[in-house]
C-alpha cells in the first residue's frame, strides 16, 4: 500500500467570522455608480450553470440549491419557486455547494463559506494556494478538496454557531489522479470515499489512514454515487461504462454501457432498482438493475453544446428525479406507477413534471411588453424566444415553437428539445394593441425568406409566414401602431405589408437598391419609413405605395426606430452616429456623435426626450435631444447587444455579449432630482454591473437614492441629497436671479401696493368700548404719511443696522459680496425699510450702495434683481441724489453704474434680437 501524507493541525488556524452586513457594506463601497441616471438593480434569467446542484430535505420539503457564477439560488423542489439568492457575491466563482438542513456550504477559491437562508454567516480559509473544487458534508465534518488534497474541517459547537476549524488534511498518494468526487458510504463510521480518475480510495478521517484502494481503472472515472445497498457504489466512466461496485470485496457486481461519456449517475431510492445516467450529449439513460438492461432513453434533455447533463439525482424515496446542465435549465421528471400484466411488467417512461430555465446563449433583442415593465420579451442566439417576469421568476416561460398541424407536433413521447428549433432570430417587432385578438409579434430569422408571427397572449408561434415578394432574406420587420399590419423588409430592397389578422399580402413597396435594414409605420398609418444599406431614407405613402420623399444619408443606415408620440425618427449609421429626423418635415434635426465603434442598440425614453444607445466600444450613452448633447456615459464590462427602456421610464434592460441573463437598471430620475450636463470622453468610468442578488444597489429604492461621486460634482447635490443649483454656470454669461419673479416685481411696484393696501380711514374707538380696552398706535392718516419722511431725516447718531454695517464693511475691503447676500435674504417690505434708513445727511452711504450694485452687475449675476433694487433706490432717494449730484464720490459711482448697465443692456438686446431671428427663420423654413 503506498504511503499517504497526513498533516494534523493541533492548533486551530486563525478564523475570521464575517458578518453579512459588514460584507455587504464593503461590497457596496467597493462598487461605484458611475452613471448619473441609471443604477444597477439585478440580473434576470439565471437558473443554474454546469456546477452540480445539491438536494436536501427540510421537514417534508425538498430544496434544490443551484450555482450561478458567484452566487447560488435555492428552489422549492415541489414548485421550483425561487426561495433565496445568496448574498454577498463571492470573490470568485463558486465551484461546489452542499446543503444540510438550514445551512448551505459553498467553496470558492481557497475559501469555505457557510450560509443560512442565503446570507453568509462565516467563512474559513484552507490555508493553501490550491483551488478547492469538491465538497462533502458529513456529520460535524466539512470535507473540501483540491485536485490532490482533502481538507477536513470540524465543528466544535452542536448548533454550528462557531466557524469550523481545520482538523486535518490528507494528501493523495502519487499517481492517484485528480479527485472526481467525495462521498460517504452508509454505515461507514468516520470514513469517506475519495474517487479519483483512476482509483477509489477509502480514508479514515479521524486517523488519516488509507483504509482501502481499488485496482486501477482502464478508463477515466467521471462520477460516483452511493447505492441504497450496503457496501455498494455506482461508478461511471468516460467510455460509457457504468458499474455497480462492491467496495468491501473490490468486486464489480454489474456492468452496463450507453456508448456515450457518462457525466452523472443516480440510484432510485423508492424501492425500484433503477439507475439514471446522464451523458455529455445531453441524453438520459435508465436501467433496470434487476434485469440488467436499459428500459428508457430521454434524448436531448440538455444541450450537448453546453456539456450535456452536468447532474442528475433522484429525490430520496420519491419517483422524481432532477437534472441540470450548462444550458441554464433545471428540470424535474416523474415516473408513473408501473403497469403489471399477466406476462410482463411495463415501466412507463418518465414524463416532464416542471422546469425552470432561461437563455443558454446571450440575448440579441429585447422588448418590454407592458408599460409597467412587468414582462420582458427576449430573443437569443440559442434560437429561443422567452418572456421574463420582472416580479416573479416562476412566471417566466419560453414561447412554444410547435407549429399547428406539423408532423413533429403529433409525435408522442418526445421532449420539446427533440424538435428542431427555428433558426436564430435576427430582428423582432412587438405591438401590444391587438394582443389577445391575433398575432402581435413578428420575427425575422437567419437565412429565411419569410418572417414568422407569434401570439404574445398564448405564448405560441402564430399561424402566418410573411414571405418577401422578391425572395430575399428578411432583414427587418415592423408592426403598425394599430396592430393590424405587419411590414417585412427584404435583403433585395423591397418592403411587403401583410394583414396580421388574415395573413393576406396587402402592399409592396419597391425603392431600395440594397438591403432594407429598418422599417416603421407612423401612428396614423400614413407613411412607411425605411432605411437601407444604399444610404437612403425613404418615405412612402402607405395607401398608394408612392415614394413621397427620399433623404440621402452620408453613410449606410444599419437600423431605425420611430417614436410615434413625437414623430421623431432615430437612424443608426455605419459611421457610429445617430441621426434624429423629424418625420413631419422630413429633415435631420440632430446628429449625435460620440461612439467610436458600431452602434449595437438604442431606444427612446417614453417622453421622447432621451435616447439611450450602446455600441461595440462597450459604452452606454444617454443623449438629450433638445440640446443634442450626451448627458451620461458609462463603460461596461461586456459589449451590450440589446437594450430597451420600459414604458413607464423606471427600467433599463440590457443584454450583453458575455452572460446569458438580462441586466436591469433603475432610472434614478424617477426618484430624485439629478443634475445634467454634457459629458466628455475623459469622464468615462467603468460602472458596476447588476448582480443576481441585487447586491450593490441593495434594492430598488436604495439604488435609486444612493449618492455617487458624480452627483456631488460642481455642487449639484448637497450633503442631504437635495438638488442645489449653481450660482453661475459661467462668468461670461449674464445670469438671472433664482429668486421668484414676484420678489423683484414687488420691489418695483411696492409704492403702488402700499397705496392699494392703505386703509381708507384711521381706526376709531368703539362708542361703548369696555373700560379695560384702549387703542394704541392710532394716529391720523396725515401723520402716517409723514413717517417715511421723518425716517429719512434721522440724524447720524441713530443706531447702525445690520444692513448699514455690512455696507460699510464691504466698502472698507472693496468686496460687497456679503452685503448683497444679506440684501437677497430680505423681504420686499424689509428692503424698503432698509433703503429708507440710509442717512440723507451722509451722502457717502449712497455712493457705497451704488458701488455695491455696480460691482454685482459687473459679476453678471442676479441681473433683474439688481435692476429692481436700483429702481427702488432711485424712487426713494431720487430727490436727494439730484440735489447732491456735484458730490464727487456719488457722481463717480452713478457714472460707473450707467456705463456698466448700458453695456450689459446692449448685450442683452443683441441676444434677444438673435433669438427672434432664429425663431423667424424656423417659421419661414
Amino acid at each position: 500500500m503506498p504511503s499517504v501524507s497526513v498533516t494534523l493541525d493541533t492548533d486551530a488556524i486563525k478564523r475570521r467570522k464575517v458578518a453579512s452586513d459588514l460584507v455587504e457594506h464593503k461590497a457596496r463601497s467597493a462598487r461605484r455608480h458611475a452613471s448619473r441616471i441609471f443604477s444597477p438593480f439585478r440580473s434576470l434569467g439565471y437558473v443554474t450553470n454546469e456546477v452540480p446542484f445539491s438536494i436536501s430535505t427540510l421537514g417534508q420539503t425538498f430544496i434544490i440549491t443551484t450555482v450561478v457564477g458567484n452566487s447560488f439560488q435555492i428552489y422549492d423542489a415541489g414548485t421550483l419557486h425561487l426561495l433565496f439568492v445568496s448574498t454577498p457575491q463571492t470573490s470568485a466563482p463558486i465551484s461546489a455547494v452542499s446543503t444540510h438542513f438550514h445551512f448551505v456550504y459553498a467553496i470558492w477559491g481557497t475559501t469555505v463559506g457557510v450560509f443560512r437562508r442565503g446570507r453568509l454567516e462565516y467563512s474559513v480559509e484552507s490555508g493553501s494556494n490550491s483551488q478547492l473544487k469538491k465538497l462533502l458534508i458529513y456529520g460535524d465534518y466539512v470535507c473540501a478538496s483540491s485536485n490532490e488534497v482533502v481538507y477536513i474541517f470540524r465543528f466544535n459547537s452542536p448548533d454550528k454557531s462557531v466557524p469550523p476549524e481545520l482538523y486535518t488534511s490528507i494528501t493523495l498518494p502519487p499517481g492517484a489522479g485528480d479527485i472526481v468526487k467525495l462521498v460517504h458510504p452508509y454505515t461507514y463510521l468516520n470514513k469517506i470515499v475519495v474517487a479519483t480518475t483512476s482509483y477509489v480510495l477509502l480514508f479514515n478521517i479521524r486517523t488519516g489512514n488509507l483504509v482501502f484502494q481499488s485496482k486501477p481503472f482502464e478508463t477515466l472515472l467521471t462520477d460516483i454515487d452511493v447505492a441504497p445497498v450496503l457496501d455498494t457504489l455506482g461508478l461511471a466512466f468516460s467510455d460509457g461504462k457504468i458499474q455497480t461496485y462492491d467496495i468491501r470485496y473490490d468486486k464489480v457486481l454489474c456492468e452496463l454501457s450507453c456508448r456515450q461519456k457518462v457525466t452523472s449517475i443516480s440510484f432510485r431510492t423508492d424501492g425500484n432498482a433503477h439507475l439514471a445516467a446522464g451523458t455529455a450529449d445531453g441524453d438520459l439513460y435508465f436501467y433496470d438493475l434487476n434485469r440488467k438492461r436499459r428500459v428508457h432513453i430521454l434524448r436531448d434533455v440538455h444541450s450537448a453544446a453546453h456539456g450535456g447533463i452536468s447532474s442528475v439525482s433522484f429525490l430520496n424515496g420519491q419517483p422524481v428525479f432532477v437534472t441540470s446542465g450548462g444550458d441554464n435549465s433545471l428540470k424535474e421528471y416523474v415516473f408513473d406507477p408501473e403497469i403489471s400484466t399477466s406476462t410482463t411488467l411495463v415501466i412507463s417512461p418518465p414524463r416532464h413534471l416542471r422546469s425552470r430555465g432561461g437563455h443558454s446563449q446571450p440575448s440579441m433583442c429585447l422588448f418590454f411588453t407592458e408599460e409597467s415593465g412587468h414582462f420582458l420579451l427576449s430573443a437569443s442566439l440559442d434560437k429561443s424566444l422567452w418572456t421574463f417576469s420582472l416580479r416573479k421568476d416562476a412566471q417566466s416561460h419560453e414561447l412554444s415553437q410547435r407549429e399547428k398541424g406539423s408532423a413533429s407536433s403529433r409525435k408522442a413521447g418526445l421532449t420539446s428539445s427533440l424538435r428542431e428549433k427555428f433558426p436564430q432570430i435576427t430582428a423582432m417587432a412587438y405591438e401590444g394593441n391587438k394582443q389577445g385578438d391575433w398575432e402581435n409579434i413578428i420575427t425575422a430569422h437567419k437565412d429565411q425568406a419569410f418572417a414568422r408571427t407569434w401570439d404574445g397572449q398564448r405564448g405560441i408561434v402564430g399561424r402566418w409566414q410573411l414571405k418577401t415578394s422578391d425572395k430575399g432574406v428578411v432583414r427587418s420587420v415592423g408592426i403598425s401602431f394599430c396592430g393590424n399590419f405587419g411590414l417585412v423588409g427584404s435583403a433585395h430592397g423591397s418592403i411587403d405589408a401583410y394583414n396580421l389578422q388574415s395573413g393576406i399580402h396587402r402592399k409592396r413597396f419597391r425603392s431600395h437598391k440594397r438591403a432594407v435594414t429598418g422599417v416603421a409605420l407612423d401612428s396614423l398609418n400614413r407613411t412607411v419609413i425605411s432605411c437601407g444599406l444604399d444610404s437612403e431614407l425613404h418615405f412612402h405613402d402607405f395607401k398608394t405605395t408612392v415614394l413621397k420623399y427620399k433623404l440621402h444619408l452620408p453613410n449606410p443606415a444599419t437600423s431605425l426606430l420611430l417614436h410615434r408620440s413625437t414623430d421623431m425618427l432615430a437612424v443608426a449609421m455605419e459611421n457610429c452616429q445617430i441621426f434624429i429626423i423629424d418625420v413631419t418635415t422630413m429633415r435631420v434635426v440632430r446628429e449625435l456623435k460620440g461612439h467610436s465603434k458600431a452602434i449595437t442598440a438604442f431606444d427612446f425614453s417614453a417622453d421622447g426626450r432621451w435616447i439611450v444607445s450602446a455600441s461595440l466600444d462597450s459604452t452606454i450613452r444617454t443623449w438629450d435631444l433638445p440640446t443634442g448633447t450626451c448627458i451620461d456615459a458609462v463603460k461596461v464590462d461586456s459589449i451590450v447587444t440589446s437594450l430597451r427602456l420600459s414604458g413607464n421610464g423606471e427600467w433599463l434592460a440590457t443584454a450583453h455579449e458575455e452572460g446569458v441573463g438580462i441586466n436591469l437598471w433603475t432610472n434614478r430620475t424617477m426618484f430624485k432630482q439629478v443634475a445634467f450636463r454634457q459629458v466628455t470622453d475623459q469622464e468615462l468610468e467603468r460602472v458596476a454591473m447588476p448582480t443576481i442578488s441585487g447586491e450593490g444597489a441593495g434594492g430598488l429604492l436604495e439604488g435609486a437614492f444612493s449618492s455617487d461621486e458624480s452627483d456631488a460634482e460642481d455642487g449639484d447635490v448637497s450633503d442631504s441629497g437635495n438638488y442645489v443649483s449653481s450660482e453661475q454656470l459661467n462668468q461670461k454669461l449674464l445670469t438671472l436671479s433664482l429668486a421668484p419673479r414676484n420678489r423683484y416685481m414687488t420691489l418695483v411696484n411696492l409704492d403702488i401696493i402700499k397705496q392699494r393696501n392703505k386703509p381708507k380711514e384711521a381706526p376709531k374707538a368703539p362708542e361703548q368700548a369696555p373700560f379695560f380696552l384702549t387703542l394704541t398706535g392710532a394716529q391720523p392718516a396725515e401723520k402716517m404719511e409723514d413717517a417715511p419722511v421723518k425716517a429719512r431725516m434721522k440724524s447720524g447718531s441713530s443706531k447702525i443696522t445690520e444692513f448699514r454695517r455690512k455696507l460699510i464693511d464691504g466698502h472698507a475691503i472693496d468686496d460687497y459680496t456679503a452685503f448683497v447676500s444679506y440684501l437677497k435674504t430680505l423681504s420686499p417690505s424689509a428692503t424698503d425699510l432698509e433703503f429708507r434708513s440710509l442717512d440723507a445727511l451722509e451722502i457717502d452711504q449712497f455712493a457705497h450702495f451704488v458701488s455695491a450694485l455696480t460691482a454685482h452687475m459687473e459679476m453678471k449675476r442676479d441681473y433683474e434683481l439688481v435692476q429692481a433694487w436700483m429702481s427702488m433706490f432711485l424712487k426713494i432717494h431720487g430727490d436727494v441724489i439730484v440735489e447732491n449730484r456735484e458730490v464727487t464720490d456719488l457722481n463717480d459711482a452713478l457714472t460707473r453704474w450707467q456705463e456698466v448697465e448700458q453695456k450689459e443692456k446692449k448685450r442683452l438686446d443683441e441676444l434677444v434680437g438673435y433669438c427672434n431671428g432664429v425663431v423667424k427663420f424656423l417659421r419661414l423654413d
